[in-house]
C-alpha cells in the first residue's frame, strides 16, 4: 500500500518530501491507515479528530481510541468538538451537510498554512461516481472526488479498502467501525452495501478496471476545462455563433458557480437557450441572466462588499465569502509548470510592499501575464454582474493591484527564470460543497 500512496501524492504532486501534514482522523480503518502510511513515508504528521456527538458512547469511544492511537505513535493531536444538532436548528441544513461544515471549520483551525489530508480511497470515489450517475452528472460527476483541491490532499484515492485493511493487518493495527456505516438507511450505504457487492460478482476486477476508466474521465474533464476557460476569455464580448454546444455547457457552469448559484442540467440547458435567443430568465430569487447578443449578464441584488484586508506573505485569510491561501513555494523552478499554472504564481522578490485584498478600485489597471495590453480590472470584470464586482478578491500591494480572482497575476510581478522564491494563490468559497 505504501507503494500506491506513494505514487499518487507524486502523480498529482499533492506534497514535498517531509513536508508537514494535517490528518483527518476519524478513527476508522481509512484515516488510521493513513496516518501510519504518511508517517512511515516520512512526513511530518498531526491529526484532529472531531467529535460531531452524533452516535453518544460511540462518539465518545473513537475519540479516546484517536487519542490513544496518536500518544503510542508519537504524534501531535487536537480534539474538537462540534455541535451538529444545535447547527442544523440555526441553519436548516441537514446532519451530513451541518457535520461536514463543522468538521471542516475544526480541521482549518489547526492546519497552520499546512495541506489538510483526508483519507478518502478508491472505493469511496467509485460509490460517489455511481451516486453521481443515479442523480445525473456531467464528465466533472464521473471524475469522483477530486484527489487535490485547495489545500486538502487525498493520497489513499488510488488505493483500495481491500489494500487498506491488508495493509492495517500486516501491521497489527486495530480501528474503530462508525456502526451507521453498516446500515442501508441512505443512498450511499445502499450503493456501498446492496449495489457494488453485486456489481463484483459480475466484474472481480471491478476496482481496477474503474481505476483505469478514471483515468479517462479526469483526462476528458481536464481538456474540457481547459476549452471551456477559452470560451469565457474568448466571449468577453459576446459567445461565438461556432462554439461547441459540450464546451459552452461547461463554461455556463463556471458562471453559475462564480455567482454563487450551483449548475444543474435544467440551468445550464436554460442559459444555452438563452445565449441563442437572447432576453432573461430567473435564476433564483432576485438573480436573472440576461442576454443581448450573444452577450451574457448576470444581474441581482446588490450585496455589501467586505473591507479591505492586509495579508502577510504566507497563510490562510477569509474575505467576505472566499478563502484565500498563499503558500510559499521556495527553490522555485519554472521548468516545472506549465502557463496555466503560472497565472497563480507571484514572484516574492517582484512584489513592493505589503499586500492587500479588496474590491477593485475606480478605474485601476493591470497588465495580466500572457495578455501582452493593459486593461481595467472594471473591463476584466465585465462579464460579472456590476452588483457583484466588488465582492471578487483584488490583491494589491503598494504599486497596486497585482491579482485579480478568475484572470490571474499582473506580468509585474510573474515568474520567471530567475525566480527563486514565489508564492503560490488559492482562492475558493468557503466551505465548498466539493471538499466531501
Amino acid at each position: 500500500m505504501l507503494n500506491s500512496v506513494s505514487d499518487t501524492i507524486r502523480k498529482y504532486n499533492m506534497l514535498s518530501p517531509g513536508e508537514r501534514v494535517l490528518v483527518a482522523l476519524s478513527g476508522g480503518a481509512d484515516s488510521v491507515s493513513l496516518l501510519l502510511a504518511l508517517k512511515e513515508l516520512g512526513y511530518q504528521v498531526s491529526a484532529v479528530h472531531v467529535n460531531h456527538h452524533l452516535r453518544g458512547e460511540e462518539s465518545d469511544r473513537d475519540e479516546a481510541f484517536c487519542k490513544e492511537l496518536c500518544e503510542r505513535l508519537g504524534v501531535d493531536s487536537y480534539i474538537e468538538h462540534v455541535d451538529v444538532v444545535g447547527y442544523c436548528s440555526e441553519t436548516g441544513k441537514s446532519t451530513e451537510e451541518s457535520a461536514r461544515i463543522l468538521r471542516y471549520e475544526a480541521l482549518s483551525k489547526h492546519a497552520n498554512n499546512c495541506k489538510i489530508s483526508t483519507a478518502h480511497n478508491l472505493d469511496d470515489c467509485f460509490e460517489t461516481t455511481l451516486f453521481n450517475l443515479v442523480r445525473g452528472c456531467g464528465i466533472g460527476g464521473l471524475t469522483g472526488i477530486p484527489p487535490v483541491r485547495d489545500n486538502i490532499v487525498r493520497p489513499l484515492i488510488g488505493t483500495s479498502r481491500a489494500e487498506i485493511l491488508e495493509f492495517l493487518d500486516s501491521r497489527g493495527q486495530t480501528f474503530v467501525t462508525d456502526s451507521t456505516n453498516l446500515e442501508d438507511d441512505c443512498s450511499r450505504n445502499i450503493i456501498r452495501l446492496n449495489v457494488i457487492p453485486e456489481l463484483k460478482r459480475i466484474n472481480p476486477s471491478l476496482l481496477k478496471t474503474y481505476s483505469s476508466s478514471l483515468e479517462n474521465f479526469e483526462d476528458a474533464e481536464n481538456y474540457i476545462d481547459r476549452e471551456a476557460e477559452k470560451l469565457l476569455e474568448a466571449s468577453e464580448d459576446a459567445f461565438p455563433e461556432d462554439c461547441d454546444e459540450f464546451i459552452l455547457a461547461d463554461a455556463l457552469g463556471k458562471i453559475l458557480r462564480k455567482n454563487g448559484i450551483e449548475p444543474s442540467k435544467q440551468k445550464i440547458d436554460e442559459l444555452k437557450s438563452l445565449v441563442k435567443t437572447g432576453g432573461k430568465i430567473n435564476l433564483k430569487k432576485g438573480v436573472y441572466a440576461v442576454c443581448n447578443n450573444r452577450k451574457l449578464k448576470i444581474i441581482g441584488e446588490r450585496e455589501q462588499a467586505p473591507e479591505p484586508l492586509q495579508l502577510s506573505h504566507t497563510g490562510v485569510y477569509t474575505w467576505g465569502t472566499m478563502v484565500i491561501e498563499f503558500t510559499e513555494i521556495s527553490q522555485f523552478d519554472i521548468s516545472t509548470y506549465n502557463k496555466r499554472s503560472l497565472k497563480w504564481l507571484m514572484d516574492k522578490d517582484r512584489l513592493e510592499g505589503s499586500l492587500t485584498v479588496r474590491p477593485y478600485q475606480g478605474s485601476e489597471k493591470i497588465k495580466l501575464m500572457g495578455n501582452g495590453f493593459t486593461s481595467t480590472v472594471k473591463k476584466l470584470l465585465a462579464s460579472t454582474p456590476a452588483e457583484n464586482r466588488k465582492m471578487v478578491p483584488v490583491i494589491s500591494d503598494d504599486m497596486g493591484a497585482v491579482f485579480v480572482n478568475g484572470y490571474g497575476i499582473s506580468e509585474r510581478v510573474s515568474c520567471g527564470e530567475h525566480t527563486t522564491s514565489a508564492l503560490k494563490i488559492n482562492v475558493r468559497e468557503k466551505f465548498d460543497k466539493k471538499d466531501d
